[in-house]
């Protein structure tokens, strides 16, 4: 077994097949430049096929596979999964591909969530508790959705906010987020939500283990040490991709 060492990985980032710029292949190329381990591409309501094992040979980097289901009723990272798995239940459920926000209820959702959640997949709560992807407390559909078994963690670190709607605003609902992810006792996560490449990274997830093809499946374990750090602390990897 190899020594382990602090993976450095970012699981929420949008390629040109949905509302991104770059192609997934120049997503892949700039994390494996700026030292990140594992990446997620997670267009909205699509699964983009990824030859997974072959990319990780050939660059070093493993890319897992992914989509985020994007409700008004919240917006979730499902990662791990076949595309063709999660593509043919999208298709079914009758929810459009490239829509950014779609309209569903509770038990729909629900649905949707289990049945990917059974699959193995992990699922993560991407930048709860603002528009276009509100999951209120109040309304409790967090709380029994983690209950339930259908969530495995939320962001509460996400670096296309920032983009968007600068420090102050930002640092308010990091805040908010980080408080409600304590209190339900959830585990954080800190990704870039990239929509081009040069974001990629921007906030970043590291834990410490050998082997980043196992990443999901220690992930889904339950609370571990993560820590999250952000683009200006990413160090550039040394050999050419």
């Amino acid at each position: 077994m190899g020594k382990k060492k602090w993976l450095k990985f970012d699981l929420h980032m949008h390629s040109n097949h949905s509302d991104g710029v770059s192609s997934v292949k120049k997503m892949i190329l700039t994390a494996k430049k700026k030292g990140l381990d594992v990446i997620a591409i997670t267009d909205h309501n699509q699964s983009v096929e990824i030859e997974t094992e072959k990319i990780y040979e050939k660059y070093g980097i493993y890319v897992i596979p992914g989509c985020e289901l994007s409700f008004f009723r919240g917006h979730f990272l499902v990662l791990g999964l076949e595309p063709k798995i999660v593509n043919k239940k999208i298709k079914e459920a009758k929810i459009k591909k490239t829509t950014s926000t779609t309209m569903s209820g509770r038990k729909k959702i629900e649905d949707l969530l289990r049945f990917f959640v059974e699959k193995g997949a992990l699922v993560i709560v991407a930048h709860p508790e603002i528009p276009t992807g509100i999951i209120s407390t109040r309304k409790s559909f967090l709380v029994k959705l983690y209950e339930k078994g259908l969530i495995h963690g939320a962001e509460t670190h996400n670096g296309d906010l920032e983009r968007k709607f600068g420090r102050k605003v930002y640092w308010i609902w990091h805040k908010i987020a980080k408080k409600t992810m304590i209190k339900l006792n959830i585990q954080p996560y800190a990704d870039s939500d990239a929509h081009i490449a040069s974001r990629v990274g921007y906030r970043f997830n590291m834990v410490k283990m050998t082997d980043p093809r196992k990443l999901l499946e220690t992930l889904k374990i339950g609370k571990i040490e993560i820590k999250h750090g952000t683009g200006g602390s990413l160090k550039p990897v040394k050999e050419k991709v």
